[in-house]
């Protein structure tokens, strides 16, 4: 119920507007009426209220009640500034604080008659309550938001899912105007890896996920010791404590880069128990910069992305030993591909090696039979080093850093594709689009899904038929095809193959496809799969380009 504010005494009328506030759900019905009440409490000619985010708009940001010719938007707006503008007697102005922000400057105005001393502070008692409003709002808003958010990040999540969940959490929580940044500890190699990015000034795809940045043990002990969050301030930097000077040296990867320079960094370490996770970066860049506030907002918001990240790192590992005996078995498989070629190789080397030596000891040795035995040596023996690298490559665990040339790739792996689809008298076809960008991606995991693809058709061809590879640009990403005029997949399947452990083949793991999709994912990137009944199957993958590409 509304309280007349017009029938009650005065010494009520606090109270009374303090229940009208609270009664109004409607923001707009609260605002309006809280002008027309200070009109009448004051008996003035025009009542104002200038409410402020990012900055003082003026006219967007102004809302009215009475004689719009008392508006004087230079002066509300010098005083929100606390530039300690001469105001006239006739004028009356308050803050509006909520959560210790200035969140609105409310003033009224007379024409041709003066206010009467200590007015002001009886605005500056009727604005209180409206800042106290206001702030009960945003604690109830904000908890709804969290527990929004923590219903989404603790539910069953892809890792990449999740941090990008936990991110865009921070954006409703904290509006930051430059970006937001998720970097998981790699204690094995001492890095932290840019793993999820959220660009809010171009609302445009990152090119800095995967980047590695070195982190020393003493900072990272430093880190995992601090369990608050840390507002850096870029213009007070030279003044800050050392760990903070080193946590903006650290966070600033992307300076030269061409992206605007954040004033204002809020860092907040993650750990689970012991267990140092990785570091929370939230930029502001032309906004105001961050507050206690901000840091109290992101901080009731961790222990849920603490957990989450701690159970999606464990369900990381158990993936990464499932696929680790997937390609421990895939490099089995690949040896034998590969002993036809090299048996073949080192069959032609030795035979004239051994001819050679033998026309050296009996002194009959021609030089030109020397020179064009010792370049098919040369042939074969690389052949071998080519095969035998890329394998080394296929089979490593570490991942590396981008970027990567996808069409130089391929190229250096045509010899090991040759060597598992030729004895199966399958014709191996590349398809390579001229001047492609670098793409983000590890190129290791790259080699990893190409050998997959290409072996997985290879296998579903037996012994004739065709394999495409192919690359192309789309928009702002790479698309990577492996296409085949195999038997194909039967619908029934189709939504099956690529879940781990899902497999038709008689000795098949079902990881094969299932990693190649983890690993597209881990790096932001999408699979796609297309499949008819006797035409053959086609796999895409798109991969997102280095940024400035």
């Amino acid at each position: 119920m509304i309280i007349d504010l017009e029938k009650i005494p005065r010494s009520l009328f606090p109270w009374g507007l303090e229940s009208n506030l609270r009664s109004l759900v409607m923001p707009y019905k609260m605002y309006g009426h809280f002008l027309a009440a200070l009109k009448f409490y004051f008996q003035a000619d025009a009542a104002f209220l200038y409410r402020g985010t990012t900055g003082w708009g003026g006219v967007d940001a102004a809302i009215f009640e009475g004689d719009g010719n008392l508006r004087d938007d230079d002066l509300v707006e010098e005083f929100a500034a606390a530039r300690r503008p001469r105001i006239p007697r006739s004028v009356l102005l308050a803050p509006v604080r909520a959560n210790a922000r200035l969140a609105a400057v409310a003033g009224v105005a007379r024409r041709g008659r003066d206010f009467a001393l200590g007015k002001g502070r009886k605005l500056n008692r009727l604005c209180t309550l409206l800042g106290n409003e206001l702030a009960r709002r945003q604690e109830e808003r904000l908890e709804r938001v969290l527990d929004r958010i923590k219903e989404k990040v603790l539910s069953e999540l892809r890792p990449r899912d999740l941090s990008y969940q936990i991110l865009d959490g921070l954006h409703q929580l904290v509006h930051y105007d430059h970006s937001s940044a998720l970097l998981i500890y790699d204690e094995e190699h001492g890095v932290l890896r840019v793993d999820a990015e959220k660009i809010v000034w171009t609302k445009s795809k990152s090119g800095f996920i995967g980047h590695e940045i070195a982190i020393g043990p003493e900072l990272a002990g430093s880190l995992s010791r601090c369990s608050q969050a840390r507002i850096i301030r870029a213009d007070s930097i030279a003044e800050a404590d050392r760990l903070d000077r080193s946590l903006h040296d650290l966070l600033d990867y992307s300076r030269g880069k061409g992206i605007p320079r954040a004033s204002s960094v809020l860092c907040v370490p993650l750990y689970f128990g012991n267990d140092f996770l990785g570091v929370l970066k939230v930029a502001a860049s032309e906004s105001r910069d961050f507050d206690s506030y901000d840091a109290e907002v992101v901080e009731r918001f961790l222990p849920a992305a603490r957990v989450a990240l701690r159970n999606a790192r464990v369900k990381v590992s158990m993936e990464n030993i499932a696929m680790q005996a997937e390609l421990r078995a895939g490099l089995t498989t690949l040896a034998r591909a590969v002993a036809h070629d090299v048996n073949n190789a080192v069959g032609a080397i030795l035979p004239l090696a051994e001819q050679n030596r033998e026309d050296i000891e009996e002194g009959v040795l021609d030089e030109r039979e020397l020179i064009r035995d010792l370049d098919v040596i040369i042939s074969k023996a690389s052949l071998c080093r080519r095969i035998f690298s890329n394998m080394l490559r296929v089979g490593s665990d570490r991942a590396g850093l981008g970027p990567v040339d996808v069409n130089e790739l391929v190229g250096e792996m045509t010899a090991l594709l040759e060597s598992v689809v030729g004895p199966r008298g399958i014709e191996l076809e590349l398809v390579l689009a001229k001047d492609l960008p670098m793409m983000h991606f590890s190129k290791q995991h790259l080699e990893r899904i190409v050998w997959n693809l290409v072996s997985n058709s290879a296998e579903a061809l037996g012994h004739s038929g065709s394999i495409r590879v192919v690359t192309r640009r789309q928009g702002d990403e790479i698309v990577l095809s492996v296409v085949d005029n195999g038997p194909g997949i039967d619908p029934e399947y189709l939504d099956q193959v690529l879940e781990p452990f899902f497999t038709t083949k008689p000795n098949g793991t079902g990881l094969g496809l299932s990693i190649c999709r983890s690993l597209v994912w881990q790096h932001g990137g999408a699979i796609e799969l297309e499949s008819r009944p006797g035409q053959g199957t086609s796999v895409e993958i798109r991969l997102p380009t280095v940024v400035g590409n």
